[in-house]
């Protein structure tokens, strides 16, 4: 049986000018979808084949933490596909590819989850899926605009049912500031739920 699991990582900043080299991982969300994948299917959840998981801050202490529990968990995952109780592991998201996926390979060697070429085949072991690259041919290959936001704006444009999402990155780092964490879980969850509906119907998003 095949899995497909949609990665969405949280980050905190005090400045702009500290973009990705000055991140800090505060939450990784994580959606585990056994369903059988069917593009352009109308089933959305399926409480028993599809669970949401979260590597948190507030809940493990610190980022050293959050990092060595997920590649921890994502080492399991790629024994299970190894011994054949996983026919493929499919990462799927939306910009993983430019931010989430560097970003942990570096979080990793930094805090010695494994060294850079251990890491890098752990990746390298999934079969990835970023809707952001997907979806750059279609937007005139742009980058500016190009967000979560605008692909449910296109999928709703093409009629298909699509959950809202809950506040914006730049939202994060107020929430965390205050100690809302419940809406940053908020947010990845409507986000982690937005891109695999995105992903059930990407032929009609696309307009095929």
């Amino acid at each position: 049986m095949s899995m497909r699991l949609y990665l969405d990582v949280e980050t905190y900043r005090s400045r702009k000018e500290d973009a990705f080299t000055g991140e800090k991982i505060i939450a990784i969300g994580i959606l585990e979808d056994w369903t059988p994948y069917t593009p352009g299917s109308s089933e959305i959840w399926d409480d028993v084949r599809v669970r949401l998981r979260y590597f948190t801050e507030w809940e493990l202490g610190g980022e050293s933490s959050i990092v060595s529990q997920f590649y921890d968990y994502l080492r399991r995952l790629i024994q299970d596909w190894k011994n054949g109780k996983i026919g493929f592991l499919n990462v799927v998201g939306f910009n993983i590819l430019r931010y989430d996926i560097p970003l942990l390979i570096q979080k990793g060697i930094e805090y010695n989850a494994g060294s850079p070429a251990e890491l890098n085949k752990l990746w390298h072991d999934t079969f990835t899926i970023d809707y952001f690259q997907t979806t750059l041919p279609f937007h005139d290959m742009r980058f500016k605009k190009l967000n979560v936001e605008y692909l449910v704006e296109k999928a709703k444009s093409n009629g298909i049912c699509v959950p809202e999402p809950f506040g914006s990155g730049g939202d994060v780092k107020d929430w965390y500031e205050n100690r809302e964490y419940d809406k940053i879980i908020k947010h990845l969850e409507m986000d982690l739920k937005i891109i695999r509906v995105i992903d059930l119907n990407y032929r009609r998003v696309y307009g095929f």
